[in-house]
């Protein structure tokens, strides 16, 4: 199941949309495929739609400061901050988006609670792997955050698996500080309140800009054809658990 939902949501993105229509001009032998191949890349990787979607993906969630969010029961990051690089001789974990560890830790050393929880996401094709939040337990400790304020879920793959993990480790009547990209709040936020969970949001990782408008923004940007296809997968996610949860 996880496959599907990583492969289905490909055929409504930019470059599905584009894959299918240049596959219609072969088979059909109309330029007009080809022409809605390229309005759907142009409008795609134009950045000001990008940032527009990204903007409306993250609302109505703005940067916090910690000093108003409440103390809670624990503090929960959810996964998707690592990847491996290296070879078979040698390999290691980097960051591709720190923000939801660094947010934690700020928690954790401001005593909004006295316990974190790291999930510990872990795909079938990343099986090779150490689970995230055992790399991130590790990492947290040599920041000076004490190891029995640590814990960690079992193995899980996605948000949802996530909610029900945590449950494991704490009952769900519980205050949590949900700590996680803006773009995924809402759906997070959704799913750990369905386990019966009180959420404070707290989202880092904003991808939505407020630079001024200049000639960059019109032309053609890889980061927007990423921000646009961001934007319809997560929206799939929202819908697929507002109809089947």
């Amino acid at each position: 199941m996880i496959y599907l939902h990583k492969i289905l949501p490909f055929f409504l993105s930019p470059l599905g949309i584009i894959l299918i229509f240049l596959m219609a001009s072969f088979f059909f032998k109309r330029r007009i495929f080809v022409f809605l191949a390229f309005i759907v890349l142009i409008v795609s990787s134009n950045p000001i739609v990008g940032n527009y979607l990204m903007q409306k993906l993250e609302y109505p969630y703005k940067p916090i400061t910690i000093d108003t969010l409440k103390n809670s029961d624990a503090i929960v990051v959810l996964s998707g901050m690592l990847h491996q690089v290296g070879d078979k001789n040698y390999s290691t974990y980097e960051f591709s988006d720190p923000d939801r560890f660094f947010g934690g830790l700020d928690l954790i050393k401001e005593n909004k609670s006295d316990k974190i929880i790291f999930t510990a996401g872990q795909l079938p094709w990343t099986d090779n792997w150490e689970p995230e939040g055992l790399i991130l337990k590790n990492k947290a400790i040599s920041f000076g955050v004490p190891q029995a304020k640590i814990l960690v879920t079992e193995n899980v793959k996605n948000t949802f698996e996530e909610s029900i993990a945590v449950t494991k480790l704490i009952p769900n009547n519980s205050s949590l500080i949900l700590v996680t990209s803006a773009f995924h709040m809402h759906r997070s936020k959704y799913l750990f309140e369905k386990q019966g969970f009180d959420i404070i949001p707290y989202p880092v990782d904003f991808k939505a800009s407020n630079a001024k408008t200049s000639i960059i923004n019109f032309l053609p940007s890889i980061s927007s054809l990423r921000k646009v296809s961001l934007f319809i997968r997560e929206n799939i996610g929202r819908l697929y658990y507002k109809l089947f949860l």
